[in-house]
């Protein structure tokens, strides 16, 4: 319900609640706004619920009155294209039943599923290593993680802003933009994206892994997306924290922002990424080749502290990454591996950054080869000081060269920031909290 307050505010009245939180006409022009930067403003517009109705304008605080927000239901909410602006307020868990009760894994976990059992059934000492696990526990977990799936993974349709007030977090789930366009994200904390039920595959790698199933935002085949000013974490559970199961990382986290099948024109500006493992796959596999001319994403004014690894790991991709401040660790958790990954038919162009790198880390590991052919870096700082990132890395692994190259420009007006500069300014900007007036 919506009504003109004394004070010509907008004023909704928030489901379950007595009192009604005010929206200024401040707010709502900020919600207004289209992406302004990079991939996301090629090939049309990205302007997200800016054409919403008063009628769909919506505070939310549960994750039932996010799901109605969104259209009702949702196992079809990625279809509803209404326009809408959403203003989450408060913490949203979206593991929350229907009155707002956070649940656990005994919500989802089918009978037949017993953690326990599992890790006896498929220990690589008994059950060996030639295949992925099979039989009646894995397929109680894949139905244990697809009941999860259901609940957690909130749909997102076309024509959509989220955006959050003061101390919004949206948290124990995921947010999915599949087969949708025009999404704006922003002002909003994610954390959390814990999967209860994440598969042991002993055939992943030299030594096997834990891979588990959930990002904090899912983008596949989606076109003109915007996420800005939002900050992503594991949040107080670190996969790097829990006891080791098979020597390995037990991993219940997936991706931060993931980026996969035909998504397109897309700009992850202003965030903040930190305490976490795998944070960007842009492009999931080597044999999609569907994904030629897709992926173009734009990284720009987002600060990369305490991560691990892909920021991004590109396939197929144009992707422009420039203006960003990267504080990584040689210490635990989350200590450093790489930054930019040159997967397959990869063309990441890398400008203005500035690595904050402790003496342990080696400029040349910035870049890692994934049988990528080319990258290129123009005008990045490590430790304030120029460096040629892509000769550091080829002097470090000869046998897999990268051509300090690539063959393509941004098709869209940008100006590049003094990277001496990002240490003070992007800590002051990036993330949630500096958005909206309070």
């Amino acid at each position: 319900m919506k009504y003109l307050n004394a004070l010509g505010l907008i004023a909704l009245l928030v489901p379950g609640t007595l009192a009604a939180q005010d929206v200024t006409a401040t707010h709502i022009a900020i919600a207004a706004e289209p992406a302004s930067i990079g991939w996301a403003t090629v090939e049309g517009d990205t302007t997200g619920g800016a054409a919403a109705a008063l009628d769909q304008i919506h505070v939310v605080t549960s994750r039932a009155a996010l799901v109605a927000a969104l259209g009702g239901d949702n196992a079809t909410n990625a279809g509803d294209d209404t326009p809408a602006i959403i203003f989450v307020s408060g913490t949203i868990d979206l593991t929350e039943d229907d009155a707002g009760n956070p649940q656990g894994a005994a919500a989802f976990a089918e009978p037949e599923y017993d953690e326990a059992a599992y890790i006896a059934t498929y220990d690589p000492e008994v059950y060996g290593r030639e295949a992925e696990p099979e039989g009646p526990l894995e397929e109680a977990r894949e139905r244990s993680e697809q009941a999860q799936n259901a609940h957690t993974m909130v749909r997102i349709g076309s024509n959509k802003t989220l955006i959050g007030l003061k101390d919004a977090r949206i948290i124990n789930g995921t947010l999915l933009l599949k087969e949708v366009e025009n999404v704006i994200i922003r002002n909003i904390t994610f954390e959390d994206s814990w999967d209860f039920f994440p598969q042991w595959d002993a055939t992943d790698g030299s030594q096997g892994n834990w891979n588990a199933e959930y990002d904090l935002i899912g983008i596949e085949q989606s076109t003109h997306v915007w996420i800005d000013h939002c900050s992503f974490s594991d949040g107080a559970r670190h996969d790097d924290d829990l006891p080791p199961v098979f020597g390995r990382v037990k991993q219940h986290h997936d991706g931060l922002v993931d980026i996969k099948t035909m998504a397109n024109y897309i700009t992850l500006s202003n965030n903040r990424f930190f305490d976490h493992d795998k944070v960007h796959v842009i492009g999931s596999s080597d044999s999609r080749t569907q994904n030629i001319g897709h992926l173009r994403v734009t990284i720009t004014g987002n600060w990369y502290d305490n991560v691990r690894q892909r920021t991004p790991r590109v396939r197929f991709g144009e992707v422009h990454v420039y203006g960003n401040l990267f504080t990584p660790r040689a210490d635990g958790p989350y200590s450093f591996s790489y930054a930019i990954g040159a997967g397959k038919e990869s063309r990441t162009l890398s400008e203005a950054n500035l690595f904050a790198l402790p003496a342990a880390i080696e400029p040349g590991s910035v870049f890692r080869h994934y049988r990528g052919e080319m990258a290129q870096d123009n005008g990045s700082l490590v430790n304030g000081k120029p460096a040629d990132l892509l000769a550091l890395y080829n002097a470090a692994n000869p046998d897999k060269p990268l051509a300090d190259s690539v063959d393509w420009t941004p098709p869209y007006a940008y100006q590049l920031p003094d990277p001496a500069e990002l240490a003070v300014s992007v800590r002051k900007t990036a993330g949630a909290g500096h958005l909206l007036p309070h």
